[in-house]
C-alpha cells in the first residue's frame, strides 16, 4: 500500500461487483443516463432578452435571432427558451448501507443562482450593508428559486448548497460563518488613516526638496515604498481570487443549466477576458495570463453568467465621509495638491472598479450594478431576468483549435430589446489549458478538497467505507502522511467504483486502454483541521478483457487510511491527469469511536 506522493502503478481489481454504477447510472428506471463525451464541437450561448423597462422578454423564436463569430453568420442548430421552471429530481435506487456517491441528482433545471459574499475584497462596513440586503431579500424570495450560498475570505467556503428552501438559507445568513469578517488583505480604516499620518509627519519634519535632492525626497520615498506594498498585496488579492472562481466554476459545471453568479464585492480583479483593444491583451497582469485564461474557459464551459454587485451602494468622494482622512500634508504649499490628490486617487479607484464590473458582466452574460442602494432590487432584477433565457448552440464554421479569441455577437432581427451573453470565447482544448496553467509545486486536486469546498461531479463515482476487518496491530506502521498522527486510530477501508466514461482512457495496440489519475483521502476533524491524508498518483492500465468488465462496473481500486479516535470527516477526491476532470464526494466517519485499534 503506497501513502506518499510517489508516482506508481494503481492496481485495478474486481472488488465489489455489488457497486456497479452501471446499476446507478444506466438504469432504465434511473433517469438519464451519463453522456459520453465526444470531440463535437458546439458553441452554446445564453442570451437574457430585456425591454426598455429592464423586464425579461419571452416568447422569441429561433427565427428572431442571428449569431455571428467574427463577423461570419453562423447556423443556429438547436433553439430552447428557459422559463425558470422549476428542476427535476432523479430518484436514485437504495443504496448498501455504508456506500455513497457523488452522482447529482439534480438533471434539469433552468437556472440557478450563486450568492458570493466576498469578504476579501470588501470592508467589513459594506459587508453588513450586504447581509442585511440579502436577509431582506430571502424572506420574499419567489417558490421554487435555487439559490446557493458562499463566502470569500482568504479561501472559498461553500456555506449552503443548491436549495429552494428559503428558511434554510435564512439559517445559513444567519449564523456565524456568515457574519463580516475584516479582510486579511485589505487595509483597516485606522490603517490607512496611520499611513496618511505617517506621510504627513514625513512631510512636516522634512525641509523642501531642492533641485539637487529632488531624486531623494523622503516623502517620495515613502509614497513609492507604500505604492510597492499595495501592489503586491493587491497581487494577492487577485491571485486568491482567480482561484476561488475557478473552484467554484468546476462546481458549477457539474450542475444542468444556466448560473447566474451574483458577486458581491467592495473591488474586482481585473477581467478575464482580454482588453482587445491594446498589442499586448494580458500585459498589465502578465503574472496571472495563464490563470487568467483557465478561468474564462471554466466560466464559459460552465454556463455562468457573473452579475458583480458593488457592496458599497452609493459611491460618494471619500474625502467627504465622517470617516475620511484628514488632508495629510503639513506644508502649508502641499495642502491643497494633498486634498486634490485623495480625490483623484478615489475617483480613478472607483472608475477602475467600475469598469472592471461592466467588463465581468458584459463577457460573461451578465449586468453590474453600482452607485445604488437598491441591492434588493438588484437581486430581484438578477433571478427575474437571469432565469428566462434563450440557449442558443452552433457548431463554428472555423474548426481550428488555435487558442485564438472568438469574438461572438448576437442580435434581434427585428425590435430594439438589450441582450445580454457572453461576447466570446478561447478556441481552447479545455484539457490543454487547464494543463499549462497547472503550476508545478501545486496538486491541482488537494486544492479542490477542502472541508468546506462543494462535491465535484466531473468525475461520478461510488465509494464504500467502512472499518478494516481485521483492524491491524497497534505498533503497525501508519497509513497516511500525517507523522504526528498518535494514539488510538481505526484504519478504514475505501473501495471506489469510478465512471471509465467520464476518464481519458487512450487505446493501446491490444485493444486495452491507458489512463493516469490521482486519488486523495483526506481526514478532518469538527473543526475542519486536517488530521491525516493518502494521496497516489498513477497509471492506470486495462487489458481489454479488464476494459470489457469495467464498462459494466466500474473501475475499482481499494484505498486505505489511518484517522484519529474522534469524530472524523473525511473528503474522497479523484482526479485525471489527462482530461483534468475531477471528483469529490464527503462522508462522515462516525464509527471512528466504535471500532478502533488499541
Amino acid at each position: 500500500m503506497y501513502v506518499g506522493r510517489r508516482c506508481r502503478r494503481l492496481v485495478v481489481i474486481p472488488l465489489f461487483c455489488a457497486l456497479s454504477l452501471q446499476s446507478q447510472i444506466a438504469s432504465p428506471d434511473s433517469g438519464p443516463v451519463a453522456k459520453i463525451k465526444t470531440k463535437v464541437r458546439l458553441v452554446l450561448v445564453d442570451v437574457v432578452v430585456t425591454n426598455g423597462k429592464g423586464d425579461a422578454v419571452t416568447g422569441l423564436h429561433k427565427q428572431d435571432f442571428e449569431v455571428l463569430e467574427d463577423g461570419k453568420p453562423q447556423n443556429i442548430s438547436t433553439f430552447e427558451e428557459h422559463h425558470g421552471a422549476p428542476p427535476t429530481q432523479v430518484k436514485l435506487p437504495p443504496l448498501p448501507p455504508h456506500v455513497y456517491t457523488n452522482f447529482p441528482i439534480t438533471q434539469t433545471s433552468d437556472a440557478v443562482n450563486v450568492l458570493l459574499l466576498d469578504a476579501m475584497n470588501t470592508p467589513t462596513l459594506d459587508q453588513s450593508y450586504v447581509h442585511t440586503e440579502m436577509i431582506k431579500y430571502l424572506r420574499t424570495i419567489p417558490p421554487s428559486t435555487r439559490v446557493a450560498i458562499f463566502t470569500l475570505a482568504s479561501r472559498l467556503r461553500m456555506l449552503q448548497g443548491v436549495t429552494t428552501d428559503s428558511s434554510e438559507l435564512l439559517k445559513v445568513l444567519n449564523s456565524v460563518q456568515a457574519w463580516p469578517q475584516e479582510s486579511p488583505l485589505l487595509p483597516s480604516d485606522a490603517e490607512t488613516e496611520a499611513i496618511h499620518r505617517l506621510i504627513g509627519f514625513q512631510a512636516e519634519n522634512s525641509p523642501p526638496p531642492t533641485d539637487e535632492l529632488a531624486g531623494v525626497d523622503p516623502v517620495n520615498a515613502l509614497r513609492q515604498f507604500l505604492l510597492d506594498s499595495q501592489k503586491f498585496v493587491a497581487e494577492a488579492r487577485i491571485g486568491i481570487t482567480l482561484q476561488a472562481i475557478q473552484q467554484l466554476a468546476r462546481y458549477l459545471s457539474g450542475i444542468p443549466g444556466r448560473k447566474n453568479l451574483i458577486w458581491f464585492s467592495g473591488s474586482f480583479p481585473v477581467g478575464f477576458y482580454p482588453e482587445m483593444n491594446v498589442p499586448d491583451p494580458f500585459s498589465y497582469t502578465r503574472n496571472f495570463g495563464d490563470d487568467m485564461r483557465k478561468t474564462a474557459d471554466l466560466l464559459t464551459a460552465g454556463q455562468v453568467a457573473i452579475y458583480p454587485i458593488a457592496a458599497g451602494g452609493l459611491a460618494p468622494d471619500a474625502i467627504y465621509q465622517a470617516n475620511a482622512n484628514e488632508i495629510g500634508q503639513m506644508r502649508a504649499q502641499d495642502a491643497v495638491q494633498d486634498e486634490w490628490q485623495q480625490m483623484r486617487t478615489a475617483a480613478v479607484t472607483r472608475d477602475s472598479s467600475q469598469r472592471a464590473m461592466d467588463e465581468l458582466a458584459k463577457d460573461t452574460g451578465g449586468k453590474a450594478f453600482y452607485n445604488t442602494n437598491g441591492l434588493n432590487d438588484a437581486l430581484t432584477s438578477v433571478v427575474n431576468n437571469g432565469t428566462r433565457y434563450y440557449s442558443l448552440a452552433y457548431s463554428p464554421t472555423n474548426l481550428k483549435m488555435d487558442g485564438e479569441y472568438r469574438h461572438l455577437q448576437v442580435k434581434l432581427l427585428k425590435g430594439k430589446d438589450t441582450l445580454a451573453y457572453r461576447r466570446g470565447y478561447y478556441a481552447d482544448d479545455l484539457e490543454t489549458v487547464l494543463a499549462a496553467g497547472q503550476k508545478p509545486e501545486t496538486d491541482p486536486l488537494l486544492m479542490l478538497m477542502g472541508r468546506n469546498l462543494p462535491e465535484y461531479s466531473q468525475i461520478l463515482y461510488k465509494i464504500k467505507v467502512l472499518p478494516s476487518d481485521p483492524q491491524p496491530p497497534p505498533d503497525a506502521p501508519r497509513i497516511g502522511s500525517n507523522p504526528e498522527l498518535k494514539g488510538p486510530f481505526t484504519r478504514y477501508s475505501v473501495d471506489f467504483a469510478i465512471a471509465p466514461q467520464d476518464l481519458k482512457l487512450d487505446s493501446t495496440p491490444e485493444g486495452g486502454r491507458h489512463g493516469n489519475i490521482e486519488i486523495v483521502l483526506l481526514a478532518y476533524d469538527r473543526e475542519g483541521k486536517p488530521l491525516n491524508f493518502v494521496v497516489t498518483k498513477g497509471d492506470v492500465d486495462l487489458d481489454a478483457k479488464l476494459y470489457a468488465n469495467v464498462q459494466q462496473v466500474g473501475l475499482q481500486i481499494h484505498k486505505e487510511i489511518d484517522v484519529p479516535k474522534e469524530y472524523v470527516y473525511l473528503r474522497t477526491g479523484i482526479y485525471d491527469l489527462k482530461s483534468h476532470a475531477v471528483g469529490t464526494l464527503g462522508v462522515p466517519l462516525p464509527d471512528a469511536v466504535l471500532t478502533t485499534a488499541k
